[in-house]
């Protein structure tokens, strides 16, 4: 929020500035109120735990919490806060006001704190003078936006989304941040689950170029069909936007002229797409491939395991390559990427375990579950797999598309928790008879059965949607 005062963001969000116990003097209180529109906003805070001094606080109301009720307790650090609920609402019996010495706090009244943290947002985005990519799809984004950065590194100073805050309120957080420093092009994940989100993140990030990672099946029971979701991801490419599709995804390789206006270029792994990975390999802890485009051959390889992070790896090349820069400088940059999913990591007696814990859909599952099958090991592969979630009426249909894929890979054992995770179980055993399958009650009895089961010499891959709080099986057998 550098350069940013409080009469800025009374402008833009259109606010009304309250100074709590204000001089009633019309002299003292004009003077009161010209020093209070000058103070800086150092940045946004939407959680009133990681308040800091300077900050602007928002309180958004959630499900359960309406974080309105944490203002009068955050002003000792904050600036200032909006609101768009009455001052005397949100202060009525306040101790943290009332008590020990009367605080000047700072409000700014607003008619919506969401609309008011987008319109921040999209101001922030308005002083940024340098390309803005943006990255969406139902699976990858992390994974791609991650290897655009790090291949962009490679010649340029970066920006990029920050942890998982990418959202119509994580996005926000990050555009308003995007000119604290000088960088020459920013990165920005966008993910939605519900019709029209794209449009209100549009709105803010208003990306030069962007990436569709793939269209699968996340989130369906908010937009019930895949075409659906189709329409909203491609809703991040306007008419001026330079948009890149991933060729092996067959919607996205199947768009009609009329869903798209943008200029478009493909990247995957056929050999008629513009921007292709060739002679893919897997090793033990990498994968090889060779980048080509025209008369363009690099030889790259990835610090990660599966296919499905070559086509995440090809998104960042292919961009870099369409910004003039240096593919082979890209590409060894590539080979020092660091994984934030799908790490491998070791027990104390040395199995290998793939943590992929974090979220799970059905075309992660299947490729995670490639992963597991090529990885190379001298002892068993396991598969230890939960309930995915927010499928809506598909999901027995799609739980059991899981389980059927079994037939394609080699996998020695599958263990699942979750009720939805025993409909794999059912069609894993029938696709394929000779796999040894567990089903198991709880997280803990999971943990005791693969305490017993996995010896050194096995890999185990640990898959599940994020609330089926699967780190914790993992960290017990850390």
């Amino acid at each position: 929020m550098r350069n940013t005062t409080l009469r800025d963001i009374v402008q833009i969000t259109g606010g009304k500035l309250v100074i709590m116990g204000a001089p009633e003097d019309k002299v003292k209180l004009l003077n009161l109120q010209e020093q209070v529109l000058l103070r800086s906003v150092n940045d946004l805070c939407i959680d009133s735990r990681r308040i800091k001094q300077g900050d602007l606080f928002i309180p958004l109301k959630g499900n359960s919490v309406d974080a309105h009720a944490y203002i009068p307790e955050v002003m000792s650090g904050a600036v200032a806060a909006l609101s768009n609920r009455e001052i005397s609402d949100v202060y009525n019996n306040s101790s943290a006001y009332f008590s020990g010495e009367k605080r000047h706090d700072i409000i700014i009244q607003v008619n919506n704190t969401q609309t008011a943290l987008e319109q921040i947002g999209s101001y922030g985005r308005s002083l940024y003078g340098s390309p803005v990519i943006g990255v969406t799809g139902s699976v990858g984004k992390t994974t791609t936006r991650c290897m655009i950065a790090t291949a962009l590194r490679s010649e340029k100073a970066v920006f990029e989304t920050q942890g998982n805050l990418n959202s119509h309120i994580g996005i926000p957080l990050m555009t308003s941040r995007m000119n604290d420093v000088n960088t020459d092009i920013a990165v920005l994940e966008m993910g939605i689950d519900r019709i029209g989100e794209m449009d209100t993140e549009v709105s803010i990030v208003r990306p030069d170029l962007a990436v569709v990672t793939n269209i699968g099946v996340s989130h369906l029971e908010h937009f019930g069909t895949q075409d659906i979701l189709k329409r909203e991801k491609l809703k991040v490419a306007s008419k001026n936007t330079v948009l890149f599709l991933n060729a092996d995804d067959a919607l996205l390789r199947g768009l009609k002229s009329h869903e798209i206006t943008s200029e478009t270029h493909y990247f995957g792994t056929s050999p008629d797409v513009e921007y292709r990975a060739e002679n893919i390999t897997q090793s033990e802890k990498e994968m090889h491939f060779m980048y080509c485009h025209n008369k363009k051959q690099i030889p790259v390889r990835i610090p990660v395991l599966g296919e499905h992070n070559v086509i995440c790896a090809m998104a960042a090349l292919s961009i870099c390559d369409y910004l003039g820069m240096d593919i082979r400088k890209a590409a060894d940059a590539l080979a020092n990427y660091e994984p934030v999913r799908q790490v491998t990591k070791r027990t104390k007696e040395g199995a290998v375990l793939i943590d992929d814990v974090y979220n799970a859909s059905p075309d992660s599952m299947k490729a995670a579950l490639r992963v597991l099958s090529n990885y190379p090991v001298t002892g068993r592969r396991f598969a230890v797999l939960g309930d995915m979630l927010e499928l809506g009426s598909r999901e027995g249909e799609l739980h059991s598309e899981v389980g059927v894929f079994f037939d394609q890979i080699c996998v020695d054992e599958l263990v699942v928790v979750g009720q939805l995770a025993t409909i794999i179980a059912e069609h894993g055993s029938k696709a394929c008879p000779l796999m040894h399958v567990k089903v198991c009650d709880s997280l803990e009895d999971a943990t005791d059965y693969l305490r017993d089961r996995v010896l050194p010499e096995d890999v185990v891959l640990l898959k599940a949607s994020h609330g089926m709080s699967f780190d914790k099986i993992l960290n017990w057998l850390l």
